[in-house]
């Protein structure tokens, strides 16, 4: 059989219609590309097999990366994980890398059946993307001999990398945001036991009551979804007496949360403020813009990806736990009580 022609710029132009610069331009990461054409070269490099020539220049390794994450996270779009997903096989295109996706199934995640192998053998190392189960995990580090970063999740795992938002600092600021407010009467929205980042965002949201001398609130908690056979749903059921302010542990149930408000004829802000996490796409009805904590999503894949490869390429063991930080964005589901 004769070898595979070598995949160019040029072809990869042909297929979409554009320019070699413009290619080149997003494979780079650079400007003038909008988000919507640069995944779409990005995807078309991955599916035509794509290698960065000038990383064979330097005699380097092109490496196939292989991703995971749980089929529960990304069943409905949009999905904040998809995004990261996205964002990490941009990062590895730029080095010449390809990313392969698998989607774990509740089946799969639950080892219901015996352990299979990863996409393909040629892997060089994985990126586990959300929290799977325990099981799953390591059933991976038992199979694999190769480094393994978690993206939004972490355990004690000494040769697992682990590179996570900073739901506990996050989520302390946006507690502290209603506190200086003057809010006293609060109540988090969220089941702390569910994963471990909603865990951390409680625990945020108790710092913060904590360093406010308040203690009766720690205790209000409105849980917010249901693990069942490795799938979940979000469902909140309204409490009698409402809070000053809602904590919601992420955008998607701070959306359900204001929908359901508004039904019972409850105004948001005016009668009860609510601000949420992730600042990720919520649906909010007439001109509400969520009032937020915003992940720094670029700087996650970016670490990521150069987490792995510096293990892949070096040999190093994992350095642990790395936290990225992010920032508050102010929507007007906050009602303004400071003069």
């Amino acid at each position: 059989m004769g070898q595979k022609k070598k995949v160019k710029l040029e072809d990869i132009a042909q297929r979409l219609d554009v320019s070699i610069v413009t290619v080149s331009n997003a494979l780079k990461g650079k400007k003038g590309v909008s988000d919507e054409m640069r995944d779409k070269i990005v995807q078309t490099a991955q599916e035509m097999g794509y290698q960065n020539t000038a990383r064979e220049k330097k005699n380097c390794s092109s490496y196939i990366i292989g991703v995971a994450v749980a089929e529960k996270y990304v069943k409905e779009f949009p999905s904040f994980y998809m995004d990261i997903y996205q964002r990490i096989a941009k990062e590895a295109v730029k080095k010449g890398h390809l990313t392969v996706l698998e989607v774990v199934t509740p089946e799969k995640e639950n080892l219901e059946k015996p352990f299979e192998s990863f996409l393909e053998k040629k892997t060089a190392g994985l990126i586990l993307i959300g929290e799977l189960r325990k099981e799953y995990i390591q059933a991976i580090r038992r199979n694999y001999d190769i480094p393994v970063v978690c993206v939004d999740y972490y355990d004690i795992y000494e040769d697992l990398d682990c590179i996570v938002t900073d739901g506990f600092g996050g989520m302390t600021l946006m507690t502290e945001l209603l506190l200086e407010e003057g809010y006293r009467d609060l109540m988090f929205v969220g089941t702390p036991t569910a994963t471990k980042n909603i865990t951390d965002r409680y625990l945020g949201y108790c710092k913060a009551l904590e360093k406010a001398g308040i203690t009766d609130a720690q205790e209000r908690v409105l849980p917010d979804r249901d693990f069942q056979n490795g799938d979940y749903h979000i469902h909140i059921d309204l409490p009698e007496k409402l809070p000053e302010a809602f904590v919601c542990n992420c955008d998607k149930t701070a959306g359900i949360l204001i929908e359901k408000l508004l039904k019972q004829g409850v105004r948001v802000p005016e009668d009860v403020s609510i601000v949420g996490f992730d600042n990720y796409k919520a649906q909010l009805a007439g001109d509400r813009k969520l009032t937020t904590f915003e992940n720094d999503e670029r700087a996650i894949a970016q670490i990521s990806m150069n987490t792995l490869l510096r293990r892949i390429e070096s040999g190093h063991r994992a350095q642990g736990v790395r936290i990225v930080g992010g920032r508050i964005v102010e929507g007007n589901t906050v009602k303004k009580r400071r003069q």
